[in-house]
């Protein structure tokens, strides 16, 4: 699967559970999931010339794993 498939894969069939400026709490949720068995994916949308004020880094996951996401992340506190 090329690099571009991957990527309509991911935006086709995902849902953003999970936004933050702090990578490190992006990368602990999906820690998490991954756990979890659930498949997580970032997408940094950071400005990287003016880091913590423009964008911010997303968590998605597949719509069928979203609900169940959702209440990890909540019973961890994290949303």
């Amino acid at each position: 699967m090329s690099p571009l498939q991957v990527v309509k894969k991911i935006n086709m069939n995902s849902k953003t559970i999970f936004f933050s400026i702090s990578q490190l709490k992006t990368m602990t949720a999906q820690h998490l999931l991954n756990e979890a068995d659930i498949e997580s994916h970032v997408i940094n949308k950071l400005d990287t010339a003016h880091a913590g004020v423009f964008g911010d880094i997303e968590l998605h996951v597949d719509e069928s794993d979203a609900q169940r996401a959702e209440e990890i992340l909540i019973k961890a506190e994290i949303l």
